[in-house]
């Protein structure tokens, strides 16, 4: 490759596990777009983490690493958080790919990084139609069996959550698991609000939420539109959407693929507009 800036499209297709991306250089990625499209400013940053099915759309500039090779490498535990780091070797999975800055630079890289790249419309909590607690769950069927679960509902129970076309909803996804689980909904592109850690013995034994620290912004590089999140364990995940464009039934989904195999995976049904 020259060395020039170079724009990378990256998505984790992992079935389940995470990637917290960086360059053995020390050098920043400038990550300009998220899973919906492009940020509104590009975001320099140290290191990118990735759940399965998440994207992102990052620049590296490599102008000023001509004759060098630079190693992209996974520090992220498996299963994560909280996996052991003997799970990570560092000649496998630690190691993605090598880039060598050998080829000849064959002409003058005058590309520049917009300062401005969109204007997202911000979704706030004004007129929000619906706050929906929605707990993340693992439990046992009556063999013994691991089930992860989306409100503690099989895929086959009745749909509980049903948006209206057009209106805005909160999501809370209230991890009460020892993982952090990449959750998907289908058809719309969401904002995240906020994260927020929360006492899970206390909401295990009685179903409400009694927090246990502020509030805590998403990342700057998580501010753009989104249709897959990081929902950490210990925490509550609030997303905001409006619903729509289309009516009709659509499924929102842990996308591990191991989750949602053993159940972490619901219908929702976008209804239309009363007449």
């Amino acid at each position: 490759m020259e060395p020039w800036k170079y724009r990378f499209r990256i998505l984790n297709a992992s079935n389940a596990r995470f990637y917290r991306l960086q360059l053995n250089s020390g050098q920043s990625f400038f990550q300009i777009g998220t899973d919906g499209g492009l940020l509104e400013k590009p975001v320099k940053v140290k290191q990118i983490l990735i759940a399965p099915s998440e994207r992102v759309d990052v620049i590296v500039d490599f102008s000023k690493m001509a004759g060098k090779k630079i190693t992209l490498t996974n520090n992220a535990p498996a299963p994560f958080p909280n996996g052991g780091p003997g799970n990570l070797n560092p000649n496998t999975t630690g190691t993605i790919m090598q880039f060598r800055v050998k080829v000849p630079l064959k002409g003058k890289d005058n590309s520049k990084i917009p300062a401005i790249l969109s204007n997202i419309t911000k979704l706030t909590r004004t007129n929000v139609k619906r706050v929906r607690n929605l707990p993340l769950v693992e439990t046992f069927d009556n063999y013994g069996r691991l089930l992860q679960l989306l409100t503690g509902k099989s895929w086959e129970g009745p749909v509980t959550e049903k948006p209206t076309v057009g209106t805005k909803e909160i999501w809370r996804l209230v991890n009460t698991t020892a993982d952090t689980h990449p959750i998907h909904l289908h058809l719309v592109q969401f904002q995240v609000l906020q994260r927020r850690s929360f006492d899970v013995n206390f909401y295990n034994r009685t179903g409400k939420i009694r927090y246990t620290a502020p509030p805590i912004k998403p990342a700057l590089n998580e501010r753009g539109l989104k249709d897959t999140v990081r929902a950490n364990p210990g925490e509550v995940t609030e997303i905001i959407a409006r619903f729509g464009p289309f009516t009709g039934r659509y499924v929102w989904h842990c996308h591990m693929l191991e989750h949602e195999d053993h159940d972490m995976m619901r219908p929702y049904i976008i209804l239309p507009k009363r007449k």
